[in-house]
């Protein structure tokens, strides 16, 4: 896999951009739950398996809802793939009202952007030159998100974001005295622009910056997630949910696609934002 950050101008729209190739012709791998994404399939065909039993289709421009729980991923290579991870608020913006509606699913892009999705495709398997794809990438968001009326709410995302990062186990108490709403508001917009409610979306990032430094081979005392949950086999339970694996064997690198994301977004450090590079 190869990351890039995104440009200083989609920082808060885009996570980070990725290539992906594998010429095994036949590959099963499981993916960690995460935020919604845009993909193009250059090469290769496949499916996925979400947490809730749906299987969802792969298209020539995929676009993922925020994902609640691991995926299972079924692929049939040789496989090259492209992406970008959404930002909530180009989630947001890009899909509209029924943006939480979305979450642990696929999308045929065609079906939000029309002929200007077959044209990406197009561009970008016409060229294979991996930042030339980036770029055609970053053009189509931008695009987008210009073309729809939709304006997420910044400041509510931002408080979010504050509050994910700042402890490992975020107070949803805390988070009410913050935006000053009430609670079946926060868990409305919580769900439109993360796809969970709070508290089920801070146990997520929870166990993603566990299981992602654990990828890493890091001290997890050093990065004070030593003591972050109640026991040993919370800890499992919690790990499995989110990120597919026990401890040992994310320890013992029996997912080679969570070692790659966890170390190629720890790589963009400072250049995206810490829940990013953190998770």
């Amino acid at each position: 896999m190869e990351y890039a950050p995104p440009p200083p101008e989609l920082v808060d729209q885009i996570s980070a951009l990725y290539s992906l190739r594998q010429n095994q012709l036949h590959v099963e791998e499981i993916e960690r739950a995460d935020r919604a994404q845009l993909r193009v399939w250059i090469q290769g065909r496949g499916e996925y398996h979400f947490p809730d039993g749906h299987v969802g289709a792969v298209f020539p421009v995929t676009i993922f809802g925020p994902t609640s729980g691991v995926i299972h991923g079924v692929g049939y290579g040789p496989l090259h793939v492209v992406g970008v991870g959404l930002q909530p608020a180009a989630w947001g913006t890009l899909m509209g009202p029924d943006a939480a509606l979305w979450a642990d699913r696929t999308i045929d892009a065609t079906t939000i952007f029309g002929d200007s999705a077959t044209e990406l495709h197009r561009a970008i398997s016409a060229s294979d030159n991996t930042q030339q794809h980036f770029t055609l990438l970053c053009d189509f968001i931008t695009t987008a998100i210009t073309a729809m009326n939709e304006t997420a709410p910044t400041a509510f995302i931002s408080i979010m974001e504050e509050w994910l990062i700042e402890r490992v186990d975020p107070k949803v108490d805390v988070l009410v005295e913050r935006l000053g709403l009430g609670m079946r508001q926060i868990e409305r917009l919580s769900k439109r622009y993360y796809g969970l409610p709070p508290k089920t979306l801070a146990r997520k990032y929870r166990a993603l910056r566990v299981a992602a430094a654990m990828a890493r081979g890091d001290d997890l005392n050093e990065l004070g997630l030593g003591d972050t949950f109640y026991d040993q086999s919370h800890l499992i339970r919690e790990l499995k949910r989110f990120a597919g694996l026990t401890p040992q064997q994310i320890a013992q690198h029996q997912s080679s696609l969570l070692v790659e994301v966890a170390q190629g977004l720890k790589g963009l450090e400072g250049q995206v934002s810490a829940i990013v590079s953190g998770a």
